[in-house]
């Protein structure tokens, strides 16, 4: 059986903002932005076949979002 890697990430705050992040995550990803009244929460599942695919997938996400979270 083969390794598989995951790994979620999830961030919290105002829903403009969410809104953005949620635009910006590649479409071959499971996302979720749930909107509860002027905040959300957007989530992220990353899943790779090795360790190393999975680091570089989440530091480009976090790479990316790194000019909206304002």
């Amino acid at each position: 059986m083969a390794e598989k890697f995951s790994t979620t990430l999830t961030w919290e705050g105002d829903v403009e903002i969410g809104r953005r992040l949620s635009a910006l995550v590649p479409d071959d990803l499971v996302h979720k932005l749930e909107e509860i009244g002027d905040s959300s929460i957007l989530t992220i599942t990353v899943e790779s076949d090795d360790l190393e695919s999975l680091r570089e997938i989440v530091d480009s996400l976090l790479t990316t979002f790194s000019d909206q979270d304002e």
